[in-house]
């Protein structure tokens, strides 16, 4: 009989990932996670021979498609955030405006590129998408 996990610390652990990490995998990617009936909602359990079957099963196209999306999303938060910091004058030891500016500006194009590529799309000068 395979370990059983019983809280989303001991479940991230096991990916060596965060807890909300697993927590949206839960809910875009179909993680094999239990709720005793009767039980808060916050309680959880997962076999670990569960979770690795999961992860050896591969993802269907749309499942990565769809965790692809969601990385997308969070690296234009992370963007965001540092721009955010730039407007606010908190930039890094060492950087200057201009360094951080053109570092924020090869992560967007970086950003682009791999949107269109996503979408089957080349991207064109004026950043309109062909299709």
């Amino acid at each position: 009989m395979s370990n059983m996990l019983s809280s989303w610390k001991e479940i991230a652990q096991f990916f060596g990932k965060g807890v909300r990490t697993v927590q949206r995998w839960e809910k875009t990617l179909d993680l094999p996670i239990h709720r005793p009936p009767g039980a808060p909602s916050n309680v959880v359990l997962a076999r670990e021979s569960d979770l690795e079957a999961w992860m050896h099963r591969g993802l269907p196209q749309a499942e990565q498609a769809s965790a692809a999306s969601e990385d997308l999303d969070h690296a234009f938060e992370i963007i965001h955030a540092r721009l955010r910091e730039l407007e606010s004058g908190n930039l890094e030891a060492g950087r200057s405006r201009e360094e951080e500016i053109k570092s924020l500006s090869e992560h967007i194009e970086a950003l682009r590129a791999a949107v269109h590529a996503a979408n089957g799309r080349q991207s064109v000068s004026d950043g309109s998408i062909a299709a």
